[in-house]
């Protein structure tokens, strides 16, 4: 009868054991495929001409305030742009640029949202597998002198599923949301 109760032990306690390790559910949100985006950089090229601007928040939301740099581009210029992602929350820093934009392309995207919206022209060239956009590469046509300042926010979206890019902001989660300043240089 004792090897009766302990088999009977034994099994309630694997139950009770089993029934605390249920799974996690799968989100965007917790399934980055990343670590945790702390700056980005933007930087505008034309020929000899290049502008750079930096968004960095090393210890994250909540610590000391971010610093921002405001970009300064040229009325009327088609600059070629490229985006830099970092974690610089440890040591080494760490460079994302690559997982993202190769590893990961396919469940991720960059927008750059002028404002107001005649303030630049910004077009992705770069895309993933499926011919959608990345956006971590692009051409940026600065608008005409008249529209002095604005700004550019730069939004990485995180989708679970590849197919769930195609509806852009609506989906997803947000792995980074910052604004840069942008003021006409004359």
């Amino acid at each position: 009868m004792s090897q009766t109760v302990r088999v009977l032990g034994a099994g309630v306690g694997l139950l009770l054991v089993g029934a605390g390790c249920k799974r996690e559910k799968k989100d965007a949100a917790t399934d980055a495929g990343h670590g945790a985006v702390t700056t980005v950089e933007v930087l505008l090229t034309q020929g000899p001409d290049s502008v750079r601007g930096r968004y960095k928040d090393p210890d994250g939301p909540g610590g000391r305030p971010p610093t921002i740099d405001t970009l300064h581009p040229r009325p009327g210029v088609m600059y070629t742009y490229t985006l830099r992602v970092l974690n610089e929350s440890g040591n080494p820093v760490e460079d994302l640029t690559a997982v993202i934009t190769q590893e990961e392309k396919n469940t991720h995207r960059f927008f750059l949202l002028p404002q107001p919206d005649s303030l630049a022209q910004i077009t992705p060239t770069d895309s993933d597998d499926l011919g959608r956009p990345v956006g971590a590469k692009g051409t940026w046509k600065q608008g005409p002198d008249t529209l002095p300042t604005g700004t550019v926010r730069i939004v990485l979206k995180h989708y679970l599923s590849p197919s769930d890019k195609n509806f852009g902001l609506e989906r997803g989660s947000t792995d980074l949301d910052v604004t840069l300043p942008v003021q006409i240089r004359l």
